[in-house]
């Protein structure tokens, strides 16, 4: 009977310090769940409807947010799909959900080209579009848009013309331009148009360069036109450039390999969840143009999609393909995309995928036959929230490596290009602040990086707009063949 006592009194101690601690501690204790003999499933559902009552009803900030209820269950959702297994399975809010469905499309509305803004703000074209509206009005690489629709570039936003473009949809507007120091203007008239395949043609060399920039809808019958642009000009080499497409529609690498080899090739296998491998065999609707030579371009953001159509072209053609650049990312998963009745949607994964002789190359990628280094400035990355917060001196940052790179790039003397900001490299950024008419700190202030990104960015684009050594590389392959 003593002893029970005790036990008794011993409990009774204990459950009140317990109590006293969590009281101590700011934390109150209401209730503890009782599992009993549920099953883990029930015990988890009682334990998330807990929870979120907790939150909606009880939790003291709840009446600070806006729709409780929708941002809870938002908040769930991407907890669910935070996976560390899976990395390319995501939950998509209405914004992103929106603008992962437009990257897919590959569409848009304008002239069709690719440019970047000179000192002066015109529009220097670096790339035209497939069956553009600029294809089709003969504009090329290295023109100066300098006024569209009566409006000068120099003294006009350029998101403003860009929207100013794409308003006059099915409407001609003039564009001058400047070719060879020479003064031009023609109507255009902006329309749809794909932004995924470029092609040019050096009759004169040899050889026919296409960039893929990803795998839309549309890709793999611009291409086909591509193709058959070379085989009209009788050109037997291609440079196939993937550098930057991180990926899109798997149907669309299939389409686009169907261009290259022969019919009833194995483009691509695939593998679920249960193990069940399936082969995706050539598109019956494109016909295979034969090459004598086809280097590839890669890099550490060619991806997914590109992967898949490196892998086909390697395992079916041999030694007639070539890659050069850097190793790709190694992306062998396939996801697909489940729109919601709001607007949100889930990109999930699948599948892995393999290459025709069944390899794969996920998390590893594919290392180039030629290894040929891109300019440190190519691949550089930044935090973009960062650049509107002031990087000091002395101090650790993803972004002190970007404006230690930039500052090199631009022939200030920063002392280093990793993430700590030295005091040296504080001084050299004295130096372009100076330069730039900006407040001279040597602190990396939003209006500094802003300045530091454009001048990058310009002097790179101009250096890169007629000289590409990646490019030479792959033109050299055909020039000692």
């Amino acid at each position: 009977m003593k002893k029970a006592q005790y036990k008794e009194t011993t409990l009774t101690v204990i459950i009140v310090i317990l109590c006293l601690l969590f009281f101590g501690l700011g934390v109150s204790v209401p209730f503890i769940f009782d599992r009993g003999s549920q099953s883990e499933a029930a015990v988890s559902d009682e334990k998330f409807n807990a929870i979120y009552d907790l939150l909606r009803e009880e939790w003291y900030f709840a009446d600070e947010v806006e729709d409780i209820d929708k941002v809870l269950l938002e908040k769930a959702i991407e907890g669910m799909t935070d996976l560390e297994e899976d990395p390319h399975t995501n939950y998509f809010d209405l914004e992103s959900a929106q603008e992962f469905s437009e990257s897919l499309e590959g569409s848009n509305v304008g002239l069709g080209m690719s440019y970047f803004l000179d000192g002066d703000q015109n529009f220097v074209v670096k790339d035209i579009f497939l069956d553009s509206p600029a294809e089709d009005a003969g504009l090329e690489v290295g023109d100066v848009i300098t006024m569209i629709d009566g409006q000068a570039c120099s003294e006009t936003d350029s998101d403003t013309l860009v929207q100013l473009i794409k308003d006059h949809e099915g409407t001609p507007i003039e564009i001058v331009y400047t070719h060879g120091g020479k003064t031009q203007s023609k109507m255009v008239e902006p329309k749809e148009y794909d932004e995924t395949v470029s092609c040019q043609l050096f009759e004169d060399q040899g050889y026919a360069l296409i960039r893929l920039t990803s795998f839309s809808e549309n890709s793999g019958a611009d291409f086909a036109k591509a193709m058959n642009r070379i085989q009209e000009a009788g050109i037997q080499n291609l440079i196939l450039d993937l550098r930057g497409n991180t990926g899109g529609y798997l149907s669309a690498a299939v389409d686009i390999a169907s261009s290259l080899l022969p019919e009833g090739s194995v483009v691509v296998q695939e593998e679920d969840k249960d193990g069940n491998r399936s082969e995706s065999k050539t598109n019956d609707d494109y016909e295979q143009v034969q090459l004598d030579q086809i280097v590839i371009l890669q890099n550490g953001t060619t991806a997914s999609a590109s992967e898949a159509l490196i892998g086909a072209l390697k395992d079916n053609l041999g030694s007639i393909v070539t890659t050069v650049g850097t190793t790709s990312y190694g992306k062998g998963t396939e996801q697909t995309s489940v729109p919601f009745s709001d607007g949100t949607s889930i990109k999930y994964t699948i599948a892995k995928w393999y290459t025709p002789n069944g390899d794969s190359i996920d998390q590893e990628g594919f290392e180039p036959d030629i290894e040929a280094s891109s300019s440190e400035i190519e691949d550089v990355q930044y935090n973009a929230e960062e650049t509107q917060e002031t990087l000091e001196p002395d101090t650790v940052s993803v972004n002190a490596k970007a404006v230690q790179i930039f500052l090199k790039y631009l022939g200030y003397s920063a002392d280093r290009t990793d993430e700590y900001f030295s005091v040296a490299s504080s001084e050299a950024l004295k130096l372009f602040q100076k330069d730039n008419a900006l407040t001279i700190s040597g602190k990396c202030d939003p209006e500094t990086w802003d300045k530091l990104y454009q001048k990058a960015m310009l002097k790179y684009n101009q250096d890169t707009l007629y000289t590409d050594s990646q490019i030479e590389t792959a033109v050299h392959q055909f020039e000692t063949s």
